[in-house]
């Protein structure tokens, strides 16, 4: 059987040095900080200080990176062995994440579907009562103006004692056709759809959940720009693509002219050590 042991080795090394370095360093600061530069002799002592300053910092530099240099080597050795199965897990997190959530999407648009074939027949039924109690007052209507008309004739003939059963005849005829068109409008109210039927849902799983993470997704970005015109307040919606303005700036330098935005030269020295 092969030996998978791989020892990396420790690192030891010598505090003193960060000691002498921090103190020559701190020396360097508290004279730059000291400075005062009014005169051409005075700029160039400082441009003299700023090598130093340079150097000293570049020794710094190759004192850390000696003693980190090692370490960096072991801690990526270390995670290059672990790389591979870290990755595997991850990408059957991710797969067994992305199919169980294929499942609840799935049961959720079956019980959604279910909810909108419910309100559909209940609004249906409604819409059949409420037409049903309109056909029953139209006839209850119709009827009533039918008796009325006799009513008209037999009083016309000189029978006033048919003519007023005729008229209480009518008026109750119509009455009653009122109040089951009531009636059936009340019914109509109550119908509200059916509980929908539950489509399969995932089991109970100890130690997991599932929350709806809510996002937004730009869809038309002319509407958000105009939008945040007529209302400032929310301006904090739209990013300043800095990188972009500083290429422009640089390329069109003070001929660039752009409503809201300002080019500037921003001088920055460089010193080498030596």
């Amino acid at each position: 059987m092969s030996d998978t042991t791989n020892t990396q080795g420790s690192v030891a090394y010598d505090a003193s040095d960060a000691v002498v370095l921090g103190t020559k360093a701190q020396r360097m600061l508290t004279a730059a900080q000291g400075y005062a530069i009014d005169s051409p002799t005075m700029y160039e002592l400082a441009a003299e200080d700023l090598r130093a300053v340079k150097l000293l910092a570049k020794d710094v530099e190759e004192k850390r990176t000696a003693i980190t240099g090692p370490l960096n080597q072991a801690v990526k050795a270390v995670n290059d062995l672990f790389r591979a199965p870290k990755t595997y897990l991850e990408q059957a997190e991710s797969t067994l994440k992305g199919a169980m959530l294929t499942y609840d999407r799935e049961q959720q648009r079956k019980a959604d579907e279910a909810r909108r074939e419910a309100e559909r027949k209940a609004r249906e039924e409604r819409e059949r009562i409420e037409a049903e109690a309109r056909a029953v007052e139209k006839a209850a209507a119709e009827e009533a103006e039918r008796i009325a008309a006799e009513a008209n004739a037999a009083a016309a003939s000189g029978n006033a004692k048919k003519a007023a059963e005729l008229e209480q005849q009518a008026i109750a005829t119509a009455e009653a056709g009122a109040n089951e068109a009531r009636s059936l409008e009340l019914s109509a109210e109550l119908v509200t759809a059916a509980p929908a039927p539950v489509a399969t849902s995932a089991p109970k799983v100890a130690g997991l959940s599932t929350r709806q993470n809510w996002k937004a997704r730009l869809t038309d970005k002319m509407a958000l720009i105009r939008f945040v015109a007529e209302h400032p307040e929310h301006q904090h919606l739209l990013d300043v693509n800095q990188s972009a303005l500083n290429q422009l700036a640089k390329a069109q330098k003070d001929a660039m002219r752009l409503p809201g935005v300002e080019a500037y030269p921003d001088a920055v020295m460089s010193a080498r050590a030596a």
